[in-house]
């Protein structure tokens, strides 16, 4: 089947596209119609069912065709789009970054009810692999007061990072380099990451969307996904004040080994906790 849209009207143009995902074996055919039909339109997915008299402009049609066609070979809809939402932000995306996820999203949650218990006057927190500079932009954006500076080895993150702190009108920090390296004369308050953590076999069971699209670098983590939580418990202590907390995203199987990882005694308070998949996600543990 050929996808060719030979009408303009929007109940049409949903009816042909959903029919040639279906045929592509696409995941909710139906919504990445809509969602992406929306997007070209500039209005909320649920406001296509009030405008289905309207009628599309060749140019849009155009787009449209050329956004469809690249959804069948299963390219994120992030990515076609451009930007996705996230926690009250706005969040410039491309194949340089990875989509956030639920489970970060939860994780800035988390880590929110933390940090409204703690007095952040004068508190610094750094974001390590920051990548589009999701977490630190919702963070600042969260907390004003909290100084937010954000790391990552590559940079094209580390230039979508920036400009989506400026369109988020949020005044975090990004530093170019590897894990904290880039932050030799600060003392941290709050450390956060959310790092590659999949083992090389794991990435191969991974879904298409993700390896065919997403940043290889930023999924992968030698000794079994473990490599970057090693690193930055080697490096942890020059860098933080007493009492810092620290807050990860970990592999939902590395509850043991990262316990094991951060087995000094300086560490207090340790607590792994689930997601809503019940599986162990996120790691939090203060200093001493």
């Amino acid at each position: 089947m050929k996808f060719i849209l030979k009408k303009t009207d929007i109940p049409s143009l949903l009816k042909t596209a959903t029919e040639f995902l279906n045929e592509k074996k696409i995941k909710n055919a139906k919504i990445s119609a809509e969602i992406l039909l929306s997007h070209i339109l500039k209005i909320k997915r649920s406001d296509l069912f009030l405008n289905f008299d309207k009628t599309l402009v060749e140019d849009d049609i155009k787009k449209y065709e050329h956004f469809i066609k690249r959804r069948a070979k299963k390219e994120p809809i992030e990515y076609i789009t451009g930007k996705v939402d996230f926690y009250g932000c706005e969040i410039l995306v491309d194949k340089n970054v990875l989509i956030p996820r639920v489970e970060t999203e939860i994780l800035v949650d988390l880590i929110c009810k933390k940090l409204e218990k703690d007095n952040l006057d004068g508190k610094i927190l750094i974001d390590l692999c920051t990548g589009s500079g999701v977490v630190a932009i919702a963070l600042k954006k969260r907390f004003p007061r909290l100084k937010v500076m954000g790391g990552d080895i590559s940079k094209k993150a580390f230039n979508i990072a920036k400009k989506n702190a400026k369109l988020n009108n949020v005044n975090a920090f990004f530093e170019l380099g590897d894990l904290l390296k880039p932050f030799k004369n600060v003392k941290a308050d709050f450390i956060v990451s959310n790092p590659p953590y999949v083992s090389e076999i794991e990435y191969l069971a991974l879904d298409e969307d993700v390896k065919n699209f997403e940043p290889k670098k930023a999924l992968i983590a030698k000794d079994g996904g473990l490599e970057f939580y090693k690193k930055i418990e080697k490096q942890i202590f020059t860098y933080v004040n007493p009492k810092a907390k620290l807050f990860f995203e970990i592999g939902y199987l590395q509850k043991k080994e990262v316990l094991n990882i951060f087995s000094d005694k300086k560490y207090v308070l340790k607590q792994v906790i689930k997601d809503f998949s019940k599986k162990d996600r996120f790691f939090f543990v203060e200093i001493e």
